[in-house]
């Protein structure tokens, strides 16, 4: 897991990512709580049939998941807590590991930027739609994509760099 504590001797690039990471869990934390709560509001008044049927409620839950999802995956990136497959031996020297690692990141790095563009250009077309019960533009769900891009490609910077300091000690 690396490291997220801000030491002295940490990069700029190390405290902006630190900052986004810290943010996202309480964003992460705040947008899973509502989406709970709307979960049960949902269930609650589908069981007593003195309470309204809330039709939105089902609408933004939906909404709301895509973006625990995505933002989900970008502390997944920051945390290196995605699953992985070894399908190679592990290199046995330093310079190996770290050519290794490097290789990894630099094929995150090339996916989080295809999730950037292809997601900034699905965003685009969201930007006309019109949810259909909460009547909200669905760029606020389309947009889910790219900003979990653009958090993923600092995140990996983040790695690159880290890793090439260690690489240089």
């Amino acid at each position: 897991m690396i490291d997220t504590q801000i030491g002295k001797n940490t990069s700029l690039i190390t405290k902006i990512a630190n900052t986004l990471y810290r943010s996202l869990l309480i964003i992460q934390t705040s947008f899973l709580g509502f989406l709970l709560i709307l979960v049960t509001l949902q269930i609650i008044s589908r069981l007593i049939p003195a309470l309204p049927y809330m039709l939105w409620t089902e609408e933004i839950s939906r909404f709301l998941l895509v973006w625990v999802i995505f933002l989900g995956a970008a502390i997944g990136v920051k945390e290196n807590s995605h699953f992985t497959v070894s399908l190679l031996p592990e290199p046995k020297s330093k310079l190996g590991a770290t050519i290794w690692e490097l290789s990894i990141a630099g094929l995150t790095i090339i996916f989080a930027a295809i999730f950037t563009y292809r997601g900034y250009k699905y965003a685009k077309v969201m930007f006309w739609d019109i949810s259909d019960i909460a009547q909200i533009s669905m760029i606020w769900v389309g947009s889910a994509i790219p900003v979990f891009g653009i958090l993923s490609l600092i995140f990996l910077f983040e790695t690159v760099i880290k890793l090439t300091k260690k690489a240089g000690e």
